[in-house]
């Protein structure tokens, strides 16, 4: 009986307080009629969309300097190395490529960059980059062969202009390849190969400059309006992959309106600055004092820091 007299107080309770909520919704929609006359249609504020993002404005703060890292082999010509800076002002990629020899001071250390990444890893290899161009480096992305290709395939490809006739020779498996002088087109596989080619007549000098301008054609050849507008996927492409990167998801989210900002340039993006010097007595490349001088100026930095 207890529990029966509980369910009927119950049913009790509830109807009593849906009875007061439909006379009150009663109540105030004639309360709304006759107080509010309705509004006509022609009569109601036009409301402007919302956007969800604001035109982006550059900014000199935006631009950020990096130092690319291409390990594709455990040795001097299998390592090329890059600064990279996005100058958001100018709308540039500013790409200035380091020969693997080139001579840094770290620490009292004399030695190359090259020696530095094989010893030190990357840290090294961004204190030295430092210490022979005077800039800050903010950021530094390793690429081996698999996230390399990941990069490179984003892009799809790019034309070469080969010196002269070439053998390049894989040193596990000993296939040969040969790119004939001329302009060509280069797949990431062709790139890998070209990038890590020991015996250019030049040295290190020459396999730096390759570099720079093979990178540089693939940004300047396909980065268009598109492009800019798939960056968030492109970002997660090379993020997933397995590039070594000091930039996070939270950098990119503070940097993604200016990267595309400046992919969004109708002109070409991105300008190689080959670096200028000569080797010392140690077999070292000494990039020259009044190249480092104006290092500034070509990335588009109005002050130098001593």
């Amino acid at each position: 009986m207890a529990k029966k007299g509980t369910k009927i107080a119950v049913t009790y309770i509830v109807t009593i307080l849906a009875t007061f909520v439909i006379i009150g919704g009663i109540f105030w929609i004639l309360m709304q009629n006759l107080l509010f006359p309705e509004v006509k249609e022609q009569d109601r504020p036009e409301i402007e969309p919302l956007t969800d993002t604001e035109e982006y404005v550059p900014s000199p703060d935006d631009s950020k300097t990096a130092l690319f890292i291409f390990d594709s082999a455990k040795r001097l010509s299998g390592s090329c190395f890059m600064v990279v800076r996005m100058a958001v002002e100018d709308r540039r990629l500013v790409i200035m490529p380091i020969p693997s020899d080139t001579y840094a001071l770290v620490d009292g250390s004399e030695n190359s960059i090259y020696e530095f990444y094989r010893t030190g890893g990357t840290t090294k290899a961004v204190s030295a980059a430092e210490s022979m161009t005077g800039l800050t480096i903010d950021y530094y992305v390793k690429l081996d062969n698999d996230s390399f290709r990941t990069f490179v395939d984003i892009f799809g490809g790019a034309d070469a202009d080969i010196p002269y006739n070439l053998i390049y020779e894989d040193p596990d498996t000993g296939e040969e390849t040969v790119f004939l002088e001329g302009e060509t087109y280069v797949t990431s596989e062709d790139m890998i190969k070209l990038f890590t080619y020991p015996l250019y007549n030049s040295g290190e000098e020459y396999r730096a400059k390759t570099f720079g301008l093979i990178v540089s054609e693939l940004i300047n050849g396909n980065i268009s309006s598109e492009f800019a507008n798939n960056i968030d996927n492109y970002f997660s492409m090379v993020i997933n992959s397995s590039a070594e990167t000091n930039f996070t998801a939270y950098d990119y989210s503070e940097q993604s309106a200016a990267m595309k900002y400046v992919a969004g340039n109708p002109e070409k993006v991105a300008k190689l600055v080959p670096v200028s010097g000569s080797y010392n007595e140690n077999g070292l490349y000494v990039i020259d004092e009044n190249f480092v001088k104006a290092i500034p100026e070509w990335m588009g930095i109005e002050t130098y820091e001593e």
